[in-house]
């Protein structure tokens, strides 16, 4: 394995020459939002990579809501990628400001050093994932044809994992490699496992969730039904009081319009006497 000096020259080797780099970070909708930094303002020191940026930009707010962040190196010329994780800060030191300034940053902060929106980007950095293959056009196509030959993907290119992380400066490969060691495997298997778990745990509380609501519904439509019917029922018992009382009306006038014809004829057989 390399020792720390060798391996952070060999970032630093692979960082050179690459002009942009695309800085993510976590959006206030939790999504990954992602934009390209000048690398003409960034330094590699190690241990953190220090960028120059405008104080006022949006991903200030982002990073003290969300420190995690990634940045991303890719320069298809050098067939050169990485893939720097860590915890980001943004603050002034005008000590550290004077001791990195370059006129070149005049292009950036036309202001100078002295420039008030001028602040200090430092991610602090925990692994750098890198793959580094030929940069040449028949490099590129002497490996790809080696690679197919042989069905082995290392000679396309070097991909290892250097963890910072608790002061370690270790070199390995990383869980996704094929000839990774098993620790990397499980753990690599752990994180899924435990991803699958809680994504189980989840599908049972939406299960869980939506069975309550259903049952819920099922007793509010009981409710209502039995609503219905009870209005139904005295509505039908008011419609037969109804019409039994117009039935005992109408029986009652009858009887009086017969009454009054007999009373009727009656008079007129006296009255013809």
């Amino acid at each position: 394995m390399a020792s720390a000096s060798k391996q952070t020259q060999q970032i630093v080797a692979l960082m050179k020459g690459i002009d942009i780099a695309m800085f993510t970070t976590v959006g206030p909708d939790g999504y990954l939002v992602s934009r390209p930094l000048s690398t003409q303002t960034a330094e590699f020191d190690g241990e953190r990579i220090w960028f120059f940026i405008q104080a006022d930009s949006p991903k200030v707010e982002e990073i003290a809501r969300h420190a995690k962040v990634n940045v991303a190196y890719a320069s298809t010329q050098k067939n050169t990628y990485l893939s720097v994780a860590g915890r980001a800060r943004v603050f002034r030191d005008q000590a550290r400001i004077d001791s990195m300034w370059s006129d070149a940053l005049k292009a950036y902060f036309p202001r100078g050093r002295t420039d008030p929106n001028l602040a200090l980007l430092e991610v602090r950095v925990s692994t750098v994932e890198y793959w580094d293959g030929p940069s040449s056009a028949l490099g590129k196509l002497v490996s790809f044809v080696i690679a197919r030959v042989t069905r082995d993907e290392e000679v396309m290119g070097e991909n290892r994992l250097l963890d910072l992380k608790a002061g370690g400066r270790r070199s390995r490969l990383p869980p996704s490699h094929k000839d990774a060691g098993p620790g990397a495997k499980a753990a690599a298997r752990k994180t899924l496992t435990r991803r699958a778990g809680t994504a189980v745990t989840g599908k049972a509380a939406a299960k869980k969730t939506a069975t309550k609501k259903a049952a819920t519904r099922k007793a509010a439509t009981k409710k209502t039904a039995t609503k219905k019917t009870a209005t139904k029922k005295t509505a039908t018992k008011k419609a037969a009081t109804r019409k039994a009382a117009t039935e005992q009306a109408a029986a009652r006038k009858s009887v009086t319009r017969k009454a009054a014809s007999k009373k009727t004829a009656r008079s007129r057989t006296a009255a013809k006497r």
